[in-house]
């Protein structure tokens, strides 16, 4: 069974994207599919400057080894000035050489429903940096999508659900070429 990282981009206490992730969590859950969240709030965040791994932090190099041994990704993507968060450009600008040829979702949270396009500048970014491959549906939500600490979306929580099921297709068809 492959193992899913799922990476929560937003730095807010109250994150919208973090009630996101574990959603989706809780899906993979529900199908036994072994995963962990790296959480940005909870790391010592060094910015990337060039330097090589072994002279960042333990946080940057225990979640950079975790990212490698991981077959595939979820991002948890908030969406601040139509584009990606500086905090997870940062973070995929660091760990990009271990995410390499690997298979990813993304699920993103935003004010508004004008933003939604903003979640192909991190399918982009993470083509272009790692070569992953994003499956779709990316999964959009607004605050409209959320009555406290609980997602309640039956459209977001179908599209979390088909975007897994492409995930864990992509992810058990490369376990079988590679067999």
């Amino acid at each position: 069974m492959p193992k899913v990282i799922l990476i929560q981009g937003s730095l807010n206490p109250d994150s919208n994207t973090a009630k996101l992730i574990a959603a989706t969590a809780k899906q993979l859950e529900q199908r036994n599919v072994k995963h962990e969240i790296i959480d940005l709030r909870n790391l010592e965040l060094q910015f990337c400057d060039s330097r090589p791994l072994k002279e960042y932090n333990h946080d940057t190099k225990t979640v950079h080894q975790k990212l490698a041994d991981a077959q595939g990704f979820i991002f948890g993507m908030p969406v601040y000035c139509y584009s990606v968060s500086g905090p997870l450009k940062n973070f995929i600008d660091i760990h990009s050489s271990a995410m390499e040829k690997k298979w990813a979702g993304i699920v993103g949270q935003a004010g508004g429903k004008s933003s939604y396009m903003a979640l192909g500048d991190l399918a982009r970014i993470l083509a272009f940096e790692s070569h992953v491959t994003t499956v779709q549906p990316h999964v959009y939500t607004t605050y409209d999508d959320y009555n406290g600490d609980a997602m309640t979306s039956d459209k977001t929580q179908a599209k979390i659900e088909e975007m897994l099921d492409n995930l864990i297709a992509c992810l058990h068809a490369v376990k079988e070429e590679n067999a």
